[in-house]
């Protein structure tokens, strides 16, 4: 029995309707029957509001206009298509980098140079770069899926993957302000991160396949390079404000040890520098990273997890309105930026240039080999923190060029208070969707396999 499930937004609640199809007698059958969702009731009227199935390989723009519960505004259309762009782009770097093939053909594909249109060489333009042991491990982390960053409000039909300095404590006051919390309960306090666990609790895979189609998925992405500065600044800069906010958290499990195996010289500071962080992840495997600097691609595997929107930064307001508006949340809460007071007066270019001038080109290099697929997946650029090394500083204005960015979500937007939720991460949440050595697999088993990630959690078709 192959079953799909669709949900109608009408009469304020949902209604579920099963397309069952079973080959009976030679022939193939299709049925609807309906069924109701947590006690909800589920009336035949519902066959009044005209009901349509429409099954799809690829979806293109038709994917986040069907998740969306309210008319698309003046000028939406554009957005919309961006929307896809983006998730089109993250397909074709899974595609390419063989998250869809086996481990052989991938293998043997990455030894020819690379043909075809410019997307294609743009996405693969790094893997001659790459020793086989590199390319072996690519391979098996973009087989991986991981739902332990999602948070999924039922309710509402939104689903959020968590990306740590990514204006993720802007979403966790949203999600928990949706959840009828009162603002003093959280804001600023200790535990808030437990908070929103409770109020959206992990749910077991097969429960998790059968609602993500009915949802608005969305995670928010960030330059790589960015990401890891506001975690070094935020976690392991300052021993005393780890100390006072996180009970010294970040340097008891990672910053003493960074100083132990990689400082020279006579640097009296208990903190790591920056430049001794960067040499700590350049030595350690991308899945043993706190959440705060492991990759998108990893926390939230979206080669294997239909996102409907990939919201970014540089984006983030109007991507943040899109969200609201089309789950009827616009009125129930907003995006809150959150600043920091400074003494300074640092452009976020200059910030950039005071850290990432300390790494020598080699380090750069093999730290965007590091974050390799979230600079593909999501179109962000090295050059510019290559030149800073090599002392252009022509295109510093290109780095981090939102300025509000540094200072809104540095320092407020990640305090966890000792409230950390990588502490307590369950390795069997996150498991291998596929482990296929044979090289003989062919082009059909590997449509095979794409489309079942695809559809597992493909955005629902609804009435408008």
């Amino acid at each position: 029995m192959h079953e799909h499930m669709t949900q109608f937004v009408l009469c304020e609640r949902p209604c579920y309707a099963e397309e069952v199809k079973r080959k009976a007698g030679g022939k193939e059958e299709t049925k609807l029957r309906y069924q109701s969702y947590q006690n909800w009731d589920c009336t035949p009227r519902l066959v009044f509001a005209g009901i349509f199935w429409i099954i799809e390989r690829q979806f293109g723009l038709r994917a986040v206009m069907e998740v969306a519960q309210e008319p698309l505004r003046t000028m939406e259309d554009v957005q919309v298509a961006e929307y896809e762009q983006r998730r089109s782009r993250a397909k074709e770097v899974c595609k390419g980098w063989g998250a869809y093939t086996s481990k052989a053909k991938f293998l043997k594909s990455a030894q020819k140079p690379v043909e075809g249109d410019g997307l294609k060489n743009e996405v693969l333009k790094d893997r001659k770069d790459l020793s086989q042991s590199q390319l072996e491990r690519l391979w098996q982390l973009n087989k991986k899926s991981s739902f332990h960053q999602m948070f999924v409000d039922q309710q509402h039909g939104l689903t959020w993957c968590k990306v740590p300095k990514a204006a993720s404590t802007s979403w966790l006051y949203a999600f928990l302000q949706v959840a009828g919390l009162e603002e003093e309960t959280y804001k600023n306090k200790v535990g808030r991160h437990s908070l929103l666990r409770e109020n959206y609790p992990h749910l077991p895979g097969p429960v998790l396949k059968t609602i993500l189609p009915t949802t608005l998925k969305f995670m928010v992405v960030r330059h790589p390079f960015e990401r890891v500065l506001s975690a070094y600044r935020d976690k392991l800069e300052d021993y005393e404000r780890d100390l006072k906010a996180r009970g010294g958290y970040y340097y008891s499990i990672y910053g003493k040890r960074i100083v132990r195996v990689y400082r020279r010289g006579e640097d009296s500071r208990r903190e790591p520098t920056f430049r001794e962080f960067v040499q700590y992840l350049l030595d350690t495997d991308v899945e043993e990273y706190d959440e705060h600097w492991r990759p998108v691609s990893l926390l939230c595997t979206p080669c294997h997890i239909r996102f409907d929107v990939i919201a970014k930064m540089e984006t983030l307001e109007r991507d943040a309105d899109f969200i609201l508006y089309h789950r009827g949340l616009s009125g129930v809460t907003h995006i809150e930026w959150s600043h920091r007071t400074s003494s300074t007066d640092h452009t976020t270019s200059d910030l950039a240039s005071s850290y990432f001038s300390q790494l020598t080109l080699s380090e750069i290099q093999r730290l965007y080999q590091k974050y390799l697929m979230d600079f593909l997946m999501f179109e962000y650029e090295v050059e510019p923190y290559l030149k800073l090394v090599s002392g252009t500083t022509a295109n510093n204005a290109s780095l981090m060029t939102d300025e509000q960015d540094e200072e809104e979500y540095d320092y407020d937007e990640e305090e966890e208070d000792g409230d950390n939720e990588d502490e307590d991460y369950e390795d069997n949440e996150e498991v291998e969707v596929i482990q296929n050595d044979n090289a003989g697999m062919d082009e059909e088993s590997e449509n095979q396999y794409e489309n079942q990630a695809a559809e597992e959690t493909s955005p629902v078709i609804r009435e408008t």
